[in-house]
């Protein structure tokens, strides 16, 4: 990034965030905490005030605004297929009605190129969801564990365990969010367990607020782990069903081997991969793990047991 560009960044990470230490940008842009002071000092000598707040940072003087930001026509495209993705996904609510009124407002400060770049992709890219499938961003589950999140609440859950029936009633301390393969999870250190987990949403019976505030133990985002797992398996797959294979690949997939027919995946469980193998028919082989094939066989044993003439009660 160029000096320019680096100091409209300040303006704008000023903006945003207000109250901002040397130590953040230097962060920010990787570089040194003496760049960061030779920066400040730039944007003061062209006459943007800012106030120096001993041992603390700097921010912008109050009362001051930037002005209009403009967009190039690259960055209104972008922001256009981000908001209208968001809008086409999104369930009917008020996440979806904000999403499209902020649509418009961009349309309105966008320059004659980046408008008519806009207005051509609107003829031409849409953006839905099948019924059942759109994403739920006012779920009052997701909304509560946000502002969990944000205030660092502990909050109580009654959760369905994996393939089972089993219910348990669980406090935790919530850490952060994330949406993967169709799934809100919820990472959070479990005080039932002992330890950093993830849950999912959709497996959340019930869940309160409590008054109780926690201080964040340090744990890594990303190393939550939901039980079980993970497996290695391996699949040979008939050449004929390759191409469909991709399209509709397993989320768990992490190798593909020099044959291109036989490819990887490390699911948590055996649960979590059976559906998807056996949507394939008999066109797979599961090469490992031995206890894999077996399930698979004997489920279509069952499967042929209540299917063979006769059988029909």
């Amino acid at each position: 990034m160029n000096r320019v560009d680096r100091l409209m960044a300040y303006l704008l990470l000023f903006q945003s965030r207000g109250l901002l230490r040397a130590q953040d940008f230097a962060q920010e842009f990787e570089i040194s905490e003496r760049t960061v002071y030779r920066d400040i000092q730039a944007l003061s000598e062209v006459g943007v005030p800012i106030v120096a707040m001993p041992g603390e940072g700097y921010r912008l003087m109050e009362g001051y605004y930037l002005p209009p930001i403009s967009f190039s026509a690259e960055e209104a495209r972008s922001l256009y297929l981000a908001i209208s993705m968001l809008a086409g996904l999104a369930s009917t609510g008020p996440t979806q009605t904000a999403a499209l009124s902020a649509l418009e407002k961009i349309r309105a400060v966008l320059p004659d190129l980046a408008l008519r770049q806009v207005e051509a992709l609107q003829a031409i890219v849409h953006f839905y969801a099948m019924p059942g499938l759109s994403l739920n961003f006012d779920d009052k589950r997701l909304l509560t564990l946000q502002e969990a999140i944000q205030q660092r609440r502990v909050v109580y859950l009654r959760y369905h365990a994996l393939h089972t029936n089993e219910v348990t009633e669980r406090e935790v301390e919530p850490l952060a969010l994330a949406f993967v393969d169709k799934i809100w999870l919820l990472t959070a250190y479990c005080r039932l367990r002992q330890g950093q987990r993830a849950f999912r949403l959709d497996r959340i019976d019930g869940l309160a607020l409590r008054e109780e505030r926690f201080t964040p133990r340090g744990f890594i985002l990303g190393e939550a782990r939901l039980a079980g797992g993970p497996v290695t398996v391996v699949v040979r797959f008939d050449p004929s069903i390759i191409r469909w294979v991709k399209e509709r690949q397993h989320f768990t997939w992490v190798d593909e081997p020099a044959s291109e027919t036989i490819m990887t995946y490390r699911p948590r469980t055996f649960e979590q991969i059976e559906g998807w193998l056996l949507s394939w028919g008999d066109k797979l082989e599961v090469l490992e793990p031995a206890a894999l094939r077996q399930r698979l066989a004997e489920t279509a044993r069952r499967i042929v047991a209540k299917h063979e003439v006769g059988s029909k009660e």
